[in-house]
């Protein structure tokens, strides 16, 4: 860890006052979100506002750091994820279906905003007038910016982790989603199977930056291609009910550096969002608060 000689520097730091809490908290609206599909908490109302990756149309664009789970700026010091503590509940009387969350906590890097799914055979050219921030490449994530009627199928051109240009993603496809923030792109199986990141041409593991999107069957909707850095995956076993009989009080799930991964770092500037996947059932009308925690030296 560049900046902390030993595990008693890494404690320390709390005593010297270099760390920072931050609490958040996200509603997930009631749109039915699909089992074991993902979720951009980002997109949901709270506490950061919600963000809805809206820009000039095709053109890559960051997030303002005020839509991300705030972090101080600590340059030229290195800054490290110390803990991260999440808990969901809900009002339902009935419901259990929003605990056992997959969840990723990334850095929102660059997106390309309102990308047509229904413009089949249309080859749409993204800008690119901006470099990516803070990573040489990252992982892209398709978020739905509206409702999808149907299945689509699509692919990228990209220039990938090394800088080489006109490279093609897999084909992928889309599925029905109720609303906007769910991540819309599924595998390059079928729309029956759910997986958070594109899948880029075999020997690529990440993109700088997306030139171009074409569709072969239509999606009935709009989406983003966001390029974020994951930091962190973790899941969330159990969650909270009220006006239950009997109410159910579930435990929060604490991921701490050292005790339960290695220390991850979060770089200046960072736009922290979380993502997830409800394996249980639909994560409408739940909410989600949590903790995180950083520290430098």
């Amino acid at each position: 860890m560049a900046g902390f000689r030993n595990l008693r520097a890494w404690a320390d730091a709390e005593n010297l006052g270099q760390y920072s809490v931050t609490g958040f908290r996200k509603a997930v609206p009631n749109s039915v979100t699909t089992t074991s599909a993902w979720l951009d908490y980002s997109y949901c109302p709270g506490s950061p506002a919600a963000n809805f990756y809206a820009s000039s149309p095709l053109e890559a664009a960051v997030v303002s750091a005020s839509r991300g789970i705030y972090v101080p700026s600590v340059s030229p010091a290195t800054q490290w994820l110390r803990n991260l503590k999440l808990m969901s509940w809900t009002n339902s009387t009935t419901s259990t279906t929003h605990g056992r969350q997959q969840i990723i906590l990334a850095d929102l890097l660059m997106y390309y905003p309102f990308v047509d799914t229904d413009a089949v055979g249309a080859q749409q050219d993204l800008t690119t007038s901006i470099s990516l921030p803070r990573y040489d490449y990252g992982r892209v994530i398709a978020v739905g910016q509206s409702a999808s009627s149907t299945a689509g199928q699509f692919s990228i051109k990209y220039t990938n982790q090394n800088g080489v240009a006109g490279r093609t993603s897999q084909n992928h496809f889309t599925f029905a989603v109720s609303a906007g923030g769910q991540v819309v792109a599924a595998s390059t199986g079928s729309s029956a199977s759910y997986l958070p990141y594109l899948n880029l041409q075999a020997g690529d593991y990440g993109v700088r930056s997306i030139e171009s999107v074409t569709f072969t069957a239509g999606g009935g909707g709009l989406m983003a291609l966001v390029i974020v850095q994951p930091i962190l995956e973790c899941h969330i076993t159990q969650e909270c009910r009220r006006s239950a009989t009997p109410e159910s009080f579930g435990a929060c799930d604490e991921f701490a550096s050292i005790i339960h991964h290695r220390p991850r770092q979060i770089k200046d500037g960072a736009v922290l969002n979380l993502f997830a996947a409800g394996h249980a059932g639909s994560l409408a009308g739940s909410f989600l608060a949590g903790v995180l925690e950083t520290t430098w030296s």
